[in-house]
């Protein structure tokens, strides 16, 4: 937004709120059968009794503003004016009365027609328009006389604007007009400020850290209930309410002051709390000063207000000069409020000071709305802009978490590509060196006895059933179910069964279910533990009975191969130590599987024991 254009909007802005207070509280003409009345007789009595036609009666013009006057005065005064009619009306009529204050009787021809309390507590009615019935009987052809009453205040304005009189019809639209910008709006804005504040203020609640909140939320709050008594006068000493009315503002714009000074980043201050509690302790001291001092105080009082007023404008003013070149509409559109609300408060003050003429110093009802929902669309434009900053930050962030996330998915690929070939590579040499240390060593064996001629065709034939176990033992390792270990043992015994009943001994087999490890390469390991607990078992005890058992006991694979031959010597060194090749080599195997062999004495013959974790071998 340029400089020109932001010029105009403020313009549009402040010529169009003084146009609408002009026009809201401007006399209206009327065309139409009305009797207009600007110039009557005047009596100041306190008698409740109408004063006698040949009374000390003086000329007044309306609107007549008793400050002028009838200066220090209060209390009662008469009015009195004779208007003619060219025939009796043959329809009710009404009085229009805009700026009454403080309350008055309306009498035509000697009969009442309305008016207010003239007794017991004072009543605010300077911003209502009053409306007077009057039934078509109670006028006549010619001469009319019309006597009003009025009752005014020590410690308020007191005066009597124009009177228009005529057909209820004509009159009453006025009246509804009046009443409606007046009084209706001001209370309908009034009453939804009240409840932004309220919603302000539960938002404040929920994050108490963001104090400009609560500040906002105090401000329309404090400035909503204050604007009723431009609308309403409850039933409280006047001079309560009055201090209410005068400390309240200064509360308004202390609170306004420090809105401003957090909206343009300002540090927080200990002054601005101290004026804050003193605007509220200021309620008090007007209840307890008198009257007449409180009247004395009230246009000094009105000045310093608008002088903090001005003071918020320039703070934001310097803001806009500071941040020059920032897109922010917020603090325009503050600013625009604020020189409107300042207008609206100005002329209300140049009514109370008598340089406007004698009114209703309410224009500040419109200000409040003004401001207020200026200020809301300030937060909200902050808000929503943090809002979209937290949006395209996240966007870029899921952006920069998907690239990562995918960027991680190809190192993870290679990852796996490289563990498929490592794996691949380590089976492979797993399975050399076990063909090579089993069947390659075999066939050797095989072949040299061959070739020497020391082995008959039975040798030769055991030692190539010897190659074949072996290569189906590989391959039973190799099965990719997870109970590999439990098929595996079962093709095992399958195998072992028919040697074992040719060499005359007989197998008990108890091998528990769900005995299962994690990988081929442990379930080889323990096949060769236990073929070869077996083969010893055939070539070196001479048993006639062999037990191979196997269960789980606490997190342990535990396989026993026990036979009732002639045993194992036990020998001098460690228990781990190799006693032979094919000894060392289970012990080693258990190793590998992080588990442990025993050989134990368990009566006649040898048993093995060995005992694996089920988890990590």
């Amino acid at each position: 937004m340029n400089r020109l254009v932001r010029g105009l909007v403020l313009a549009l802005l402040v010529g169009g709120a003084l146009a609408g207070a002009f026009f809201t509280f401007a006399p209206t003409r009327v065309e139409g059968p009305v009797v207009e009345i600007t110039a009557l007789d005047f009596l100041k009595s306190d008698d409740p009794a109408p004063p006698a036609a040949d009374a000390a009666w003086v000329g007044r013009t309306l609107p007549d503003n008793w400050r002028r006057s009838n200066p220090g005065q209060s209390g009662y005064g008469w009015y009195r004016a004779t208007f003619r009619l060219a025939q009796a009306p043959g329809e009710a009529w009404a009085a229009y009365l805009p700026t009454v204050a403080t309350t008055h009787q309306l009498s035509i021809n000697g009969t009442d027609v309305g008016g207010g309390a003239m007794t017991g507590p004072y009543s605010r009615a300077l911003g209502k328009p009053q409306f007077n019935a009057i039934a078509a009987h109670l006028l006549r052809a010619g001469d009319n006389e019309l006597l009003l009453r009025l009752r005014v205040a020590p410690n308020l304005r007191g005066g009597l604007g124009p009177i228009t009189l005529g057909p209820r019809a004509v009159v009453a639209p006025l009246y509804e007009r009046d009443l409606l910008l007046r009084v209706s709006l001001p209370r309908s804005m009034n009453m939804a400020l009240v409840f932004v504040g309220l919603l302000v203020l539960l938002l404040w609640l929920r994050r108490p850290t963001e104090s400009i909140y609560g500040i906002f939320a105090a401000l329309a709050l404090v400035w909503s209930l204050r604007n009723f008594h431009y609308t309403a006068s409850p039933a409280i000493p006047s001079a309560l309410w009055e201090a209410f009315v005068l400390g309240s503002l200064g509360v308004v714009v202390v609170l306004n002051w420090i809105f401003m000074r957090r909206y343009t980043g300002a540090p927080p201050r200990r002054a601005e709390w101290v004026l804050a509690a003193g605007a509220v302790l200021s309620m008090a001291a007007f209840a307890l000063l008198d009257p007449a001092v409180v009247s004395a105080l009230r246009l000094p009082w009105y000045v310093g207000c608008a002088a903090f007023g001005a003071w918020a404008v320039a703070i934001l003013v310097r803001h806009l000069r500071a941040t020059r070149g920032r897109r922010e509409a917020g603090p325009w559109v503050i600013l625009g409020a604020l020189v409107i609300t300042l207008l609206l408060g100005v002329t209300d003050l140049a009514v109370s000071a008598q340089v406007l003429p004698f009114g209703p110093a309410a224009r500040m009802a419109y200000g409040a709305p003004v401001l207020l929902c200026a200020l809301v669309y300030a937060l909200a434009e902050d808000y929503f802009r943090t809002y979209d900053e937290a949006r395209a930050r996240n966007a870029d962030l899921e952006r920069r978490v998907q690239e990562r996330a995918q960027e991680l998915e190809r190192t993870h690929q290679q990852l796996r590509a490289l563990e498929r070939a490592a794996t691949v590579a380590a089976e492979r040499d797993r399975l050399m060196r076990d063909m090579h240390d089993g069947i390659g060593s075999q066939l050797i064996t095989t072949l040299e006895a061959v070739e020497r001629g020391r082995s008959g065709p039975a040798d030769v034939a055991a030692l190539l059933r010897e190659c074949m176990d072996d290569l189906r033992l590989m391959i039973d390792s190799l099965e990719p179910d997870e109970r590999s270990l439990q098929i595996a043992l079962a093709n095992l015994r399958y195998r072992l069964e028919p040697r074992l009943r040719a060499a005359g001994v007989a197998l008990e087999w108890d091998v528990a279910d769900g005995m299962n490890l994690p990988s081929p390469g442990a379930v080889l390991h323990v096949l060769r533990i236990v073929q070869e607990a077996v083969g010893n078992a055939l070539k070196h005890a001479g048993a006639s009975r062999l037990r191979v058992a196997g269960r789980m006991e606490t997190g342990f694979l535990v396989l026993e191969v026990a036979d009732d031959g002639c045993g194992l010597a036990p020998r001098a060194r460690p228990a781990d130590a190799p006693a032979g090749r094919g000894l060392g080599n289970m012990q080693a195997r258990a190793r590998q599987l992080a588990g442990t062999l025993e050989q134990a004495a368990r009566g006649p013959g040898t048993t093995w024991i060995l005992r694996v974790p089920a988890g990590g071998a």
